[in-house]
Formats: structure tokens, sequence, C-alpha cells
């Protein structure tokens, strides 16, 4: 079976297709990429030779980037490189003279030259092979053998297309081409940018949020969600590199570091080493803004706990985005031997268990760490607030895990006693009260960022995270009042702008890192749903096309939330991609959803005590995920993009997730290299 597999992979490699003139600027032939859910590594097309970055990478003129290239060898395969001493890889621009790596980027001394590595890894070729339990066949994953080299923090100063081509045996060889765009000056350089992630937002949640928020007459609405009324729209196409789905972390990763990779990676490009910190680096907008503009502030602000994969994009690089301990070093102390920290100026988020205590690395105290490097330390929403020195680095962390939704924050604040989640450590409860909102964040991080950016500005990401952490789990009214929580604090942001005189000077983007399989298909009768335990007459509380009415809900305090959240007339609404459960779209009042509990076989069933799924009365979901899938998962669907201010034409029509940072690099002036370099 493995001859014929591998007999099929050569054959496919032998098949080129015509890209064209690509916006990356490539024209030339190019080997197909090969099909399947069970790649060897991600982007790596060849039978033997994987080199990453992999084909049809972009980079700026001087951002730094490791070049890493592995031979693979199949179970008792006797041909290595090591054996043949041969795995010759060189470099060369355009039609030019090739050259060997270490001559064209002048790595004279063997301190500066990489060694020969060496591992093996076990690849799962096949459904089968995945499921050989389950299905009691005795397929065995495929012995991978790899011999290595790595080049470490290597620059293309020159705009142009270059090639990297490594020959192994006599006349074997793979190449892939990679494009240094020519840098643009911005036509109205952006002095700041604002970028708000709504994570795993789509389109329908926009429209549902704007039905919950906004007033109507007559089927028109009053006004629109803040960001609606963004100069500019488009859509960013969402995929990884090696599959149609993406996670947060190379998602944002992508917009991070002008780079697609691999779920679970966070600025790297995925090796087939086991080690999670020694993959490919490639820079990111943070590092560059460091390094290009060091007087600009930096400021990540997000609702989840601070390791978690979207604001972790921004300062950290790591194969494993559970490396939690290692990536709260990172954004103090950043990579050994890499760029410059990115330290940001000003951090907002929870995650404590990892600043002190047991769970940090080597059990070292951050907050002393951050302290000592000149951070003020806030620990709950009245300190913050009350933050009084703006011209100091600002550490704010608030609970352990992930902050509460607005709903355990603002209206059963009694849900959050007895959860011992003190930011300090101290076994004491981190109530919702105490916690800040995405707002408060978002503006408190701006005063300091203004302060410290001064003439040079800022950039600043803010991140509403548990939109996506309660889609997961299909408590939509908890994911609505996040979106809604991200509209209000755009609001704010525009209005603290003008009055500081930093409106036409920021550039805001509003986006998602990817989707939920999210819509709307109706209303709900609430009180007929609760009322009737028949599945026939659950189904006909919902009310389609001429009975879907407007729901009830009224925000009478006008402080942009409904006041109501239970209302006799709401959403009928949902994932298509989950596990089984019960679905009755109440509002859970005792906590965040739990709809799914684990079965005798190891799979996941409907939780008969989940009151939005009416405990267990409630319709029928049946899962269309594999085996042991526990919650929902993302959509390979588009997302939207809202962006207003200097440069925000850039970010209209239709493009990819890796371009952003390109834009943003653009619109910040970033794309230069400095004479310094």
């Amino acid at each position: 079976m493995r001859e014929v597999l591998f007999t099929l992979i050569l054959l496919a490699t032998t098949v080129f297709n015509v890209l064209g003139a690509t916006r990356s600027g490539f024209s030339s032939s190019r080997p197909a990429d090969l099909e399947g859910q069970f790649p060897r590594l991600g982007a790596c097309p060849h039978p033997h030779i994987c080199i990453f970055p992999p084909d049809v990478s972009t980079f700026l003129p001087g951002s730094y980037f490791d070049l890493r290239v592995e031979f693979h060898a199949y179970n008792n395969e006797t041909f290595t490189p090591s054996s043949n001493k041969v795995l010759k890889t060189m470099i060369k621009k355009g039609n030019g003279k090739w050259y060997k790596m270490n001559d064209y980027f002048k790595l004279h001394s063997k301190k500066q030259q990489p060694t020969l590595e060496a591992w093996n890894f076990n690849w799962v070729n096949s459904i089968e092979t995945q499921y050989a339990s389950i299905l009691n066949n005795s397929r065995k994953p495929i012995s991978v053998n790899v011999t290595s080299y790595v080049w470490r923090k290597l620059k293309l100063t020159d705009p142009g297309e270059y090639e990297i081509k490594v020959k192994y045996g006599s006349e074997q060889s793979y190449s892939v081409k990679y494009n240094v765009v020519k840098p643009k000056k911005p036509k109205n350089k952006a002095k700041n940018v604002i970028l708000f992630i709504s994570d795993g937002t789509n389109v329908g949640m926009i429209t549902a949020a704007r039905a919950l928020a906004r007033k109507h007459t007559s089927g028109k609405y009053e006004s629109l969600l803040s960001f609606e009324d963004f100069d500019n729209l488009g859509h960013v196409i969402t995929n990884s590199v090696d599959s149609l789905l993406t996670d947060s972390s190379n998602s944002a990763s992508a917009y991070a570091s002008g780079h697609k990779s691999s779920v679970n990676c966070l600025g790297v490009y995925a090796d087939s080493s086991s080690d999670p910190f020694d993959d490919p680096k490639v820079e990111l907008i943070t590092e560059l803004i460091r390094r290009r503009q060091p007087g600009k502030a930096i400021g990540i602000v997000s609702t989840a706990f601070g390791q978690d994969a979207t604001p972790a994009a921004f300062v950290s690089h790591t194969r494993k985005r559970y490396t939690f301990k290692e990536i709260t070093d990172q954004i103090l102390n950043g990579v050994h031997n890499w760029t410059s920290a990115v330290a940001p100026d000003v951090w907002l988020s929870g995650g404590a268990e990892y600043f002190a205590g047991n769970l940090t690395l080597n059990k070292l105290n951050y907050y002393n760490m951050f302290r000592k490097a000149g951070y003020s330390i806030v620990q709950n929403k009245k300190d913050l607030l009350a933050n009084k020195d703006k011209s100091k680095k600002l550490l704010g962390v608030f609970r352990k895990g992930n902050l509460d939704t607005w709903f355990e924050r603002n209206i059963y604040v009694n849900n959050t006693v007895g959860n011992k989640a003190a930011p300090d450590l101290s076994g004491n409860d981190a109530l919702g009260s105490d916690q800040p909102g995405l707002s408060d964040m978002t503006i408190s991080a701006l005063k300091v960022l203004k302060k410290r950016g001064g003439r040079d500005g800022f950039f600043l990401m803010s991140e509403a995270a548990s939109v996506d952490k309660q889609l997961h789990t299909f408590d939509f009214p908890r994911a609505w009042a996040e979106l809604i929580e991200l509209d209000v604090t755009v609001k704010n942001t525009i209005k603290w702008l003008k009055k500081n005189n930093e409106y036409e000077n920021t550039l805001i983007i509003v986006t998602a890192d990817h989707a939920h399989a999210f819509d709307v298909w109706g209303s709900v009768d609430q009180r007929y749903i609760r009322t009737h335990d028949n599945v026939l007459d659950m189904r006909n509380s919902i009310g389609i096309y001429g009975r879907a009415g407007w729901p009830g809900y009224f925000d009478n305090d006008n402080d942009g939330f409904p006041d109501n959240w239970s209302p006799k007339i709401s959403l009928a609404a949902g994932t298509n991609n989950g596990p089984g459960h019960y679905e009755a779209w109440q509002t859970v009042t005792t906590g965040p959803r739990k709809p799914t509990v684990m079965d005798i076989h190891g799979d996941y069933e409907g939780n008969k005590n989940d009151p939005a799924g009416k405990n267990g009365a409630g319709l029928i979901w049946n899962s269309n995920l594999p085996y042991g899938s526990y919650k929902g998962v993302h959509s390979m669907s588009d997302v939207f993009i809202y962006s207003n201010g200097p440069s925000s034409e850039l970010f209209k029509k239709t493009f990819e997730n890796w371009e952003l940072f390109f834009k943003m690099a653009e619109a910040m002036n970033l794309m230069f290299p400095t004479k310094n370099e």
C-alpha cells in the first residue's frame, strides 16, 4: 500500500499548473498542491523535500524569517542526505546566478552556519489509520525519518522574485519561489491603527446584533451598528496554509505576520519536529514596529486570557498555542536570538494563573518581572479606571482564565460568586462587577498609548474574544451581548478619538479572524416553546417568512444593550456544525451554557440539564462532527472588514487574511527598511 501511495504522490507532483500573474507577482508553472485530509506535513507537496516558508510566500523588504529545509525518508528506506552527503540548498534572485545559502547571506563562520539535525515522526496517512482502533484494523502510521537544516533570522532586502532550490541525490531537486514586495508609501499615512477583532463573527452575527440593538420603524432601522457607518467595507478569505478551516491561532497569526500557517501555530510555519519552539519564525507586525518605528506605542487588549491565540499571535512564536507559560514569558522577553521583544506598552486581559503561581515558567512571578520592567499593575476595574500615570507602561490582569461574559459582568453577577478566580491568586473571587469590559479596557489603553506614543502614534489590537467562545457552545444570547459590547466599544472609541484630536489620524479596522456557520432563519415564540413539550408543537413556535415577526428586545436606558434578554419573541438562530444537543433558544441565567455531556462510549450527546435546550425536551440537533467532538467548530466563510480613516481605502474589496499585514504596514509606512538595517 505504501508503494502505491508514494507512486501516486510522485505522479501528482509531476503535474504542473500555470498560476498566471498572481497578486504575489509569480507567473511560472508550479507543482499542483495535493488533496487529502491527511497530508504528511502542511504546505509540503513534494514527496521528500519540505521548504519553509513554503512556495509563493511574500515578504516585506528586510523583514526577518527563518528558513528550514527537511528531507523525508520513509520506514526502511536507506537513502538519506546524510548518507549521500548531499542536501544542497541554493538561492537566486530573478534570472540571476545561483548561490549557496551561506554564501548569499554571508554566513562565513561555522557558528553562523546551520548544522545537520535529525529526528523522526509518525505520519497518520489515511482515515483508516486515524480510526484504526475503532475500525479494528491493523493499520499503523508511516515512520518518517527527517534530516534538516535551518537558517535563522534571514532577510531579503531587494524587492523581486527569489527562488530557493534544494538538490538531493544526483539529479533530483525541489524549489519554491518567494516574492519580496516593492514597498509603497501610503497616500495618507495612519499615525495610529486600532485593529478590532471580533473573534468568530460572521455577517449573520452582525445582522442578529443589529436586530437586537437597534430600533426600527416600518422595517427600517433608525441607525446601524457603529462600525457599519465606516467608509469602506471588504471581505477577508480565512483559510489556512493547508486546510479549508482555520483556528484563531493561525488566522490571527496571518494578520500579525503576513504568512498563512497551520492549526495551532503562532508566528511560525509548522515543521515536523517535536519541539514547539524550533519551527521557522516569521516577523510580526509588532516586532516590525519596534524595529522601524521604535517610538510608536503598542497595546494588546482582550476579553480572553492573555495567553489565548489572538492576543498571543501579536507577541509570540510557537508551534503549539497551548504553551501558555512560555507565551507569558515571550510577552515581556520575546524569543532569544530573534528580534526585539514586543513588551507592549499596554497589556489588558485575563490569564492570571500564568503570571504567578505554580503554572508559570519555572514558577517565576511575572507580576514582579513586569513591575521591574517599569509597568504599573492593575487587577480590577476600579484600579484600571483610576490609573493616573499614563506615562508608565500598564499591565492589567483581571482574573484567572477568560474574563467573564458581559452577562456575568453586568446582569448575573452572582454567577461569579465562588469562582476563586482572583488575579492575585489569593483564592478569593473575581466578581464579574470587578472585571472591566472591552470598552473600559480599550479606552484605558488608548489613554496610555497616546501619552507614550506621542507624535509617533500607536498600534492597538482589541479583541472581543467571547463571541467565538459562546458560539462554540451555542450560547447565542451571550455571544450577541459580546458583539454588542464591541459595537458600544467602537462607538466610545470614536468619541474618545474625536475628543482627543486623534480621530483624523487614526485608521480603525473592525474584522473577525474567522467565522462560525451562524445564521438566523426566523423568530421564536419563547412563551409557546416553554409551555409545550411535543416536538411538533415546539417546532411550530418558529416563525418563518411572513410569521418571522420582529423580536421584542428594547433599550430604554440607551446604553446600547437590550434591557430584556428573554422577550416573548426572540431569534431562531444557530450553527450547522456541532455535536448533538437540544435547542429551545432559552437564555440561561445560571451561567454560560453547557450543551453537551460525554456518553458511555466517549462521544458527546445533548445535556439534559441544559436550560437553553429546555432540559432535554428541546428540539434535537444531531451531530455532524467527528467522534468525540464536544463543541461546535469554525466555518470557512469569508469575514467582513470595516475600515475608516487614513488609508482605509486599502481594506475594501476582497483579499486574503495574510494581506492584512501588508496593508497595515503600508498604512503605517512600515514597508521601507530603515538606514540602520
